[in-house]
């Protein structure tokens, strides 16, 4: 019976990730992966209800992130996530000690219908766990049209996913840029100090952090319209 169960899972996980693939599986393959890390998906911090309490101090300091982040030619809002769980863990959270740095390097890349330039800001960024990083990254709308678009990520090693904790992210939520528009859009994280207790992956001092964008609609034009009128 264990083994049938075992078996589910497996298929249930080799189902997700093809859906994954697409950008009409984002929703389902985001929850699915930030629980189980699957793929080398980042995680969401899991605190308990008391540490929630600490977040007030914090809240004023995102929302002046939030509304700092405009890009080099457009004023428009980035739409990012926030986890208040995650960012609620930064009032204890503490760079470890005497630690090696850890390279975090960002990788991009476009599926071949959307037609977006897509690079990080910097190439890497050196970290030890416990530390946090603001990483920015820059996409420009190539085409003639309002594009939309959705980005997923993953991280390798894929077990360093485990502790690869994001704060705020543009991941699994909708960009749209008009015609020749550039944003760039922000990463904050940390990675969880717990990694150096774990054999698997404290050796390690490399990692990468990969963003691929999908295209999500075909044409914006009545979008353009619409925006228009408002204005």
């Amino acid at each position: 019976h264990q083994r049938n169960i075992n078996t589910a899972w497996y298929m249930a996980a080799v189902v997700v990730g093809a859906l994954g693939a697409t950008y009409a599986a984002v929703p389902l393959y985001k929850v699915f992966c930030q629980t189980t890390g699957f793929g080398g998906t980042t995680q969401r911090v899991r605190i308990g209800e008391a540490d929630l309490e600490k977040l007030g101090p914090l809240e004023k300091a995102f929302q002046y992130l939030l509304e700092q982040i405009t890009g080099p030619t457009s004023s428009a809002r980035v739409h990012t996530w926030t986890d208040e769980e995650a960012a609620a863990k930064l009032a204890s959270l503490k760079p470890v000690e005497n630690a090696d740095y850890l390279t975090i390097r960002f990788d991009t890349t476009v599926d071949d219908i959307i037609p977006f330039d897509f690079e990080p800001v910097q190439l890497d960024v050196k970290v030890v766990p416990g530390e946090t990083a603001l990483s920015f990254f820059r996409v420009t709308n190539k085409s003639d049209k309002a594009v939309t678009g959705v980005a997923t990520y993953n991280v390798h090693p894929p077990k360093v996913g485990l502790y690869f904790q994001k704060i705020q992210c543009f991941c699994f939520e909708e960009q749209r840029l008009l015609p020749g528009e550039t944003v760039d859009m922000p990463v904050f994280f940390f990675i969880d100090p717990e990694i150096i207790n774990d054999p698997q992956v404290s050796y390690v001092r490399s990692v990468s952090l990969s963003y691929t964008f999908f295209q999500t609609d075909v044409d914006d034009d009545d979008d353009d319209d619409d925006d228009d009128d408002d204005e």
